[in-house]
């Protein structure tokens, strides 16, 4: 279960949990995002499984020491890169993000959101790995738990009688169907939680635990995106325009719900923000010999002004460009995990 709590923390964040992410890869194909969605978790599971027992049974310790037996050095430094890029592009889609929450919650304009997150993460990035592990720690089982409860709350109670019909939109034209966007769902979000996953060594103690980890993990994230899928439906014509389409729904409930979902929410944001943009100074810092706190002050201002595109933006557009490249790496992974076990297989059978 420690396994897959932090398998599942790793993809929940602040677009998943705003319903921003579901709402554009599953909601908008209808009642066949639900199909989207189930296939997302199967999918994710598959993942959490290969990755996990690879890195069980080869004692990997890191990405670079997963990735590059699987790619080469060549693809596997440009798969390294890329994972960076996409940590700093979450970062400022999570500043992005502040910015919406506040704005739509509070009528806070968007600017000052983005500032008081970039600030807040400066000051955990100030106290290196250490703060990023505090607050981690603290707020993810907030995500999962609440992220659940509320999603079934809003499905079971639901004001509405019947699902919303969700209107195509230009996104379709980058994924296709469902089918393709559930995939390239799956792809980008498994670009970050590889990194972590192959970080897991210490805390796996046996095959089965690989496995079951992943499995589980995936499940999870499974129903947790049906439980927003659901809601999405229910509320989609009142919430497609919206940045923050789950806050949008709660407005519908109590004032107690309401601001449980909020803080739902910045948990998830801030959780991600300190992630993504540690893993993203970290790297640049180790790769070029820079002073890790040198490096703080550009990232942060670089950060502020990205932020600028917009958080349904930057989950529309960006991330599903990042998608297709993660699709190549999920591609690789999973023909090499079922090369490795038939390899293992036959030399079993041998013996």
């Amino acid at each position: 279960m420690k396994i897959a709590s932090v398998y599942t923390g790793t993809v929940l964040g602040a677009g998943f949990a705003s319903g921003q992410e579901i709402m554009q890869f599953f909601t908008s194909y209808g009642i066949e995002g639900i199909y989207g969605v189930i296939l997302s978790g199967i999918l994710f599971a598959l993942i959490g499984w290969a990755v996990l027992e690879m890195v069980y049974v080869q004692k990997i310790k890191d990405y670079r020491g997963f990735i590059y037996p699987i790619m080469g050095e060549f693809l596997g430094n440009i798969m390294e890169w890329v994972v960076s890029l996409f940590m700093f592009t979450t970062f400022c889609a999570m500043l992005a993000g502040t910015g919406a929450l506040l704005r739509q919650q509070f009528q806070i304009p968007v600017q000052i959101g983005i500032l008081i997150m970039a600030g807040l993460c400066l000051i955990v990035f100030l106290y290196d790995v250490e703060g990023v592990i505090v607050i981690n720690t603290i707020l993810a089982p907030l995500l999962l738990i609440g992220g659940i409860l509320l999603g079934l709350y809003i499905v079971l109670f639901r004001e509405a009688a019947v699902f919303s019909s969700p209107v195509v939109s230009v996104f379709h034209a980058l994924t296709r169907n469902w089918i393709t966007s559930s995939i390239v769902y799956v792809s980008y979000n498994t670009i970050t939680a590889v990194v972590i996953l192959c970080s897991l060594l210490p805390i796996i103690h046996s095959r089965k635990q690989a496995k079951m980890g992943g499995i589980i993990g995936g499940i999870t994230l499974g129903f947790l995106g049906l439980c927003i899928v659901m809601a999405t439906l229910i509320y989609y014509d009142r919430v497609e325009a919206l940045e923050i389409p789950m806050l949008g729904i709660v407005l519908h409930y109590g004032f107690a719900i309401r601001y449980i979902y909020f803080f739902v929410l910045i948990a998830a944001i801030f959780t991600t923000a300190v992630s993504s943009g540690y893993g993203f100074v970290n790297r640049v810092s180790v790769e070029f010999n820079i002073s890790y706190k040198s490096i703080l002050p550009v990232f942060i201002l670089t950060s502020i002004i990205i932020a600028q595109i917009g958080f349904s933006k930057m989950v529309g557009q960006i991330y599903p460009l990042f998608g297709y490249v993660g699709l190549f790496e999920v591609f690789i992974i999973l023909l090499y995990f079922i090369g490795w076990k038939l390899n293992r297989v036959n030399k079993r059978f041998r013996q």
